[in-house]
């Protein structure tokens, strides 16, 4: 049997490959092979056709931890969440130590998730039947914007700031390292893309020079079409 991948990208994983170099695959003109993707994108919170998600399939290959990506086509899901394309590849490239990924990835309106929802499948071997009726997950995607603001008079070591939406699976979006970083920066706000119509948790994790600490969690619901205001006091 082929072997074909289907990927559930972990942060872990995100943080460990890192993409390098993304450009256009060139035209195949010598041992191409034909391939056809197909399948349909979902939102994953409300199981509804996903409607203008782009979809590509790529050629991938890590070296010393980065990713260079060559891309050979993108299209976007119609109406009903659908997509179907066919494209000529170079199939030598498997021989170069590259696989083949059919990915989702972010819209205007949707957001992908590496750590909940299926949001690439690979291939490491040519099989035109690889990418068939594949289905993606992504979800309504939310902007929120968290205010910081320094009232207080605490010496403090640092200060961290972290979110979570579907899970409890929290992403680092600020680590403050004194009470002066928040006076001397120009804009005190931090623009997070975050899941719409769920409530994204915010924590909070002030550390101090004798090791102790102090931890605030809250959270807000997010709507699409609007920014959401958050505003953290310390």
């Amino acid at each position: 049997m082929k072997p074909t991948y289907k990927i559930l990208v972990t942060l872990i994983s995100v943080s460990i490959f890192t993409t390098a170099c993304k450009k256009q695959a060139p035209v195949c003109t010598s041992n191409c092979g034909t391939i056809n993707a197909n399948g349909n994108v979902i939102n994953k919170q409300t199981n509804t056709n996903a409607l203008g998600v782009p979809v590509s399939l790529s050629w991938v290959k890590f070296v010393g931890g980065f990713s260079q990506k060559e891309v050979i086509a993108t299209v976007n899901s119609k109406i009903d969440g659908s997509f179907n394309f066919t494209s000529n590849i170079d199939t030598t490239y498997f021989s170069k130590g590259y696989f083949l990924s059919l990915s989702v990835g972010k819209s205007n309106d949707y957001i992908v998730l590496g750590y909940s929802g299926l949001i690439e499948t690979r291939t490491y071997v040519f099989d035109q039947n690889a990418f068939q009726a594949k289905q993606f997950e992504v979800y309504k995607k939310a902007n929120l914007k968290l205010k910081l603001n320094r009232t207080l008079n605490d010496n403090f070591k640092s200060y961290a700031i972290a979110h979570a939406n579907v899970g409890d699976f929290y992403l680092h979006n600020y680590n403050v390292q004194s009470p002066q970083e928040v006076l001397d920066r120009n804009t005190s706000e931090i623009n997070i893309e975050t899941v719409a119509d769920v409530y994204t948790k915010i924590k909070t994790v002030k550390t101090f020079a004798n090791g102790t600490s102090t931890t605030t969690l809250d959270s807000i619901r997010c709507t699409t079409n609007s920014t959401s205001i958050y505003n953290i006091i310390f």
